[in-house]
């Protein structure tokens, strides 16, 4: 074996090992598959278990294009960020196919609350 193939070979090792432990990280949930759709700034919310999911109990509904969202972490964590602006009374449910989220909500919703909850996860409303 002469030093080209050695070197080529360590080069494939490294490679390789790069490789299996982003595999890991995303397949353990650690990192998303986009290598963090939203932005390195972006604030972590807790995830938001939706408890009344009947739709007739929620008055008020508002739908937004949602941007910068590449897979379906990002559709969770645009989801826990919206439904964190009044949690117990918002229901978002995010589309990842038409980047869209329906918003239903018990009380009044202000638009603009949830226009920077959705830019704090990192992500931004599209005005289009």
């Amino acid at each position: 074996m002469n030093i080209q193939t050695l070197v080529l070979l360590v080069v494939i090792a490294v490679g390789m090992l790069f490789a299996l432990r982003r595999t890991y990280r995303v397949f353990s949930l650690k990192d998303d598959c986009c290598g963090g759709g939203a932005k390195d700034s972006s604030k972590k919310f807790k995830a938001q278990r939706v408890s009344d999911t009947n739709e007739a109990n929620y008055k008020h509904a508002l739908d937004l294009k949602i941007g910068g969202m590449t897979c379906e972490k990002c559709v969770e964590n645009v989801q826990n960020a919206i439904n964190s602006v009044d949690a117990g009374n918002v229901w978002a449910r995010v589309d990842l196919g038409s980047k869209t989220a329906h918003i239903l909500s018990k009380n009044a919703l202000d638009q603009a609350s949830v226009e920077e909850a959705v830019e704090a996860a990192g992500y931004f409303v599209s005005r289009r």
